[in-house]
């Protein structure tokens, strides 16, 4: 009778073990936003966060808001963007375009970049992260981790293995990097998978809401997607990811 008790218990505590880790995220901060074209990434300098668009260059912008989304000024940009990050080593904004071309802001409000980069060999839907310390740039393809050298542009390693799709438009070509992980996602089932920085699965989180591919970022030490506005006003959703 103990025996069967004591297993009734350990099937109970897996049971609640897995409901945990099926548990689905809600977002700490969600805001509007209108981008023209599409809502595709988010940035942060830490005191603002910056949203590009992209589809067509001749209405592309950059959005600035508060931390907590509310909107301060959008400023073209004649750039179809896939990417927007913030260099932590230089204090700037960079932007990578679908041409895959990696562009420094050099004055937000009056729309000046200075092309830095040519990234012509990677897929031209890639949205990719610059790292923390500003020292690398990740593009992801399907599954592989491409990671440059951002003091020369130079190719430094290649990572597989990481889960995700094989569609830019859910996630295929999307990628966000923090201090301690890489994160890849597949849109359709709205899931984010987290690794460590050397590619080593860690686990897996369910978000409630968001699913446009493109949009996987981490700003302000969030995690975000967005809802697509396709030419009309999107969401931006943002996690705490522990």
């Amino acid at each position: 009778m103990k025996t069967m008790k004591r297993i009734i218990a350990i099937c109970c505590i897996m049971l609640f073990a897995g409901a945990l880790g099926a548990q689905t995220l809600t977002p700490r901060v969600v805001f509007k936003d209108n981008p023209q074209t599409h809502n595709m990434h988010i940035a942060s300098d830490g005191q603002y966060l910056y949203t590009c668009n992209g589809g067509k260059s001749e209405n592309g912008q950059i959005s600035k808001f508060t931390l907590e989304g509310s909107k301060i000024g959008s400023y073209k940009f004649d750039l179809d963007m896939r990417s927007i990050m913030y260099n932590a080593s230089d204090k700037k904004l960079y932007v990578n375009t679908y041409e895959q071309k990696l562009y420094r802001v050099n004055d937000l409000m009056m729309g000046s970049y200075k092309e830095v980069y040519d990234f012509s060999d990677r897929t031209e839907q890639a949205t990719p992260a610059i790292s923390t310390n500003g020292k690398l740039i990740y593009f992801m393809e399907y599954g592989v981790l491409y990671v440059y050298n951002m003091k020369n542009g130079k190719l430094k390693t290649s990572i597989s293995g990481f889960t995700t799709t094989d569609e830019a438009s859910s996630g295929g070509s999307a990628v966000a990097v923090d201090k301690k992980n890489i994160y890849s996602w597949d849109a359709n089932v709205q899931t984010v998978y987290i690794y460590d920085l050397k590619g080593k699965y860690q686990k897996s989180l369910k978000l409630n809401q968001g699913d446009y591919g493109f949009s996987l970022s981490i700003a302000n030490d969030l995690l975000w997607v967005s809802t697509d506005g396709n030419y009309d006003e999107g969401t931006w959703y943002g996690y705490v990811v522990k």
